[in-house]
């Protein structure tokens, strides 16, 4: 397969097709893996026009360049390869070379790496990194999505085997242009590399446009293509396509969400008191802030007399916690870093503590706790601080008819109408919302324990067992479910029967019906067939919980379950958006 450079190729406007018709066509190979819709924009790139070469210079100059291995950051692709291969022990260009890897298989590799590195910051330094040609990753197309956003390396590596003065030469035109200063000639040769790209696009982009044609779209598509002059990258389909971090972390940037956080006085307090509480075990240490938002917990962990605080965030809304911090006068102990914390740099080698507001609805919801646990294996010093330090999933049965009718019966009867199809999605929905504890009428049952100190990433997708048994007669209309939070002084662990609102001698808090309202309410499984129990009637089964592959900071749940031990088995599917 012939290779292209991707120099001038940005990923997100890759995603979100910003591409001109010469950049697609000098890019051919990497657009030949979009879907239909991208393939329709192709289709009718002749109308746009293509005005920002300056600015693409401008944008690669400026480019940062992240080790394959280690948080090492360069400004070029030749530095990174000679620092992995003088570091690391991992030649990238004498592999490449050795064997015969083409584009595709590098951009491949590059992302394999880059995946282990996140799940296992070892990857490569314990042992280092070497491959055969033959490995399964080389050929699996899920590696050709970035692992990292922005990853300069994937755009960057292709131009090392034109770096030579002589590779430049012999892409120039023939024609004899007099030349007489050395500012004339890298003109004269950069000029001749413009003019053969130039014949290069114009000569492959009608090519390109038919295999599109071919691969990705009927006649029927591109006549209504033609018609409409569909613009694919306003479309709604487009849209669900944009990436679902950026969407994430923009959410972030306003100030309701924060101020809804800070005014859950169960949620900022219970930060509060076990910092403010465990002053001795602050004092002098160096504490990581993780998704720090306003800088509050920082500011609390700062007066309780940390030595330094770092405190990351990769939203906008970093730049108004710098403020919160420089107002309040802790500019001097608190540093802030705005990024991805898989993808920062810390000033510091390792950190004693680190905090993190990161529990979403029905504590998994968005998956920052992943992040979390990255920065663990990658800076915690052994027997440092998580906190909070341990967390629990528990379920009950609820009798609320109300929960069903809001959602299902009111489709029976819509001012005269029935709407039976648009119950189809509500019945898979998980709803948020606050559940009324008198309703349950089960007692609890913890469907995933969470040791922060020591669980994995793969761990917190789940399936676990069960039981509920009712504690008087009713109907169950629904389980719901929430999650309990302790903050330890040493990372303990907090024993199993440890649930309901005890929390002994650690800092804890709940998010249960039982408990002060919170921002994070209780989420709601409703049930297809209500059950009809008796005192002493149990419901038996598993729980599984694993995030979306659309989007994986969303979860997708499936309940598994038998009454009384009965050998029919009731399966039921929730999302959670």
């Amino acid at each position: 397969m012939e290779s292209h450079s991707f120099k001038n190729l940005d990923w997100r406007r890759a995603s979100t097709s910003q591409y001109t018709e010469s950049e697609v066509d000098s890019n051919s190979e990497y657009f030949s893996v979009m879907d239909s819709e991208s393939a329709a924009w192709v289709l009718n790139t002749n109308t746009q026009k293509d005005d920002n070469w300056d600015d693409w210079d401008g944008e690669e100059e400026q480019e940062s360049m992240k080790c394959l291995f280690c948080p090492s950051i360069f400004d070029s692709a030749s530095k990174v390869f000679d620092h992995c291969s003088k570091t690391h022990k991992f030649d990238f260009v004498k592999t490449r070379q050795q064997q015969k890897l083409d584009f595709y298989q590098c951009i491949r590799m590059i992302n394999y790496i880059r995946k282990q590195v996140i799940n296992n910051p070892d990857f490569g330094i314990s042992q280092p990194f070497n491959i055969s040609g033959s490995e399964k990753f080389l050929t699996e197309d899920q590696y050709l999505a970035p692992a990292l956003e922005e990853d300069g390396l994937l755009y960057a590596f292709e131009d090392l085997d034109l770096e030579d003065d002589q590779a430049i030469e012999e892409t120039g035109d023939k024609e004899d242009i007099p030349v007489s200063t050395d500012l004339e000639r890298e003109l004269l040769s950069r000029l001749r590399q413009a003019q053969n790209h130039i014949q290069m696009i114009e000569g492959q982009f009608k090519d390109y446009q038919e295999m599109v044609r071919k691969t990705f779209l009927d006649e029927a598509s591109l006549q209504q293509i033609r018609e409409d002059g569909l613009s694919v990258q306003n479309s709604p389909s487009m849209a669900e396509h944009k990436d679902d971090n950026n969407y994430y972390f923009n959410s972030y940037a306003q100030n309701d969400i924060h101020e809804q956080m800070l005014k859950d006085t169960v949620r900022t307090e219970g930060y509060r008191d076990f910092i403010y509480d465990n002053k001795d075990v602050f004092k002098d240490k160096v504490v990581l802030d993780i998704g720090c938002g306003t800088g509050i917990l920082s500011m609390f962990a700062a007066r309780a007399g940390a030595k330094k605080v770092i405190s990351v965030d990769n939203s906008v809304i970093i730049e108004k916690a710098r403020a919160n911090v420089k107002e309040n006068g802790l500019d001097g102990i608190i540093t802030l870093l705005q990024g991805r914390i898989e993808e920062i740099t810390l000033p510091v080698p390792e950190v004693d503590i680190i905090i993190s507001e990161w529990m979403g609805y029905f504590l998994l919801f968005e998956a920052m706790l992943d992040s979390v646990l990255v920065a663990r294996d990658r800076w915690l010093t052994p027997g440092g601080i998580l906190a909070p330090s341990q967390t629990r999933i528990l379920i009950a049965g609820i009798e609320d008819e109300n929960v069903k009718n809001d959602r299902h019966a009111f489709w029976d009867d819509v001012y005269g109408f029935k709407m039976s199809a648009m119950k189809e999605s509500v019945v898979n929905e998980a709803i948020v919302d606050f559940i009324d504890a008198s309703t349950i009428i089960t007692d609890t049952a913890t469907v995933k324990d969470l040791p922060l100190q020591t669980i994995t990433i793969p761990e917190l997708d789940f399936i676990n067992s069960f039981k509920l048994t009712a504690t008087k007669k009713g109907t169950i209309y629904a389980l719901v479910g929430w999650f309990d939070t302790w903050f330890t002084r040493d990372g303990h662990d907090v024993p199993l029967e440890q649930v309901g609102g005890i929390a002994g001698s650690d800092t804890f808090f709940t998010t249960g019906p039982h408990g002060q309202d919170t921002h994070w309410k209780q989420t709601t499984f409703v049930l297809d067939k209500p059950i009809e129990v008796e005192e002493g009637t149990y419901i038996e089964g598993s729980f599984n919980c694993h995030k979306s592959v659309e989007n994986p900071r969303e979860l997708e749940c499936e309940i598994q379950y038998s009454i009384n031990g009965s050998p029919d088995l009731i399966v039921q599917s929730f999302h959670l958006e």
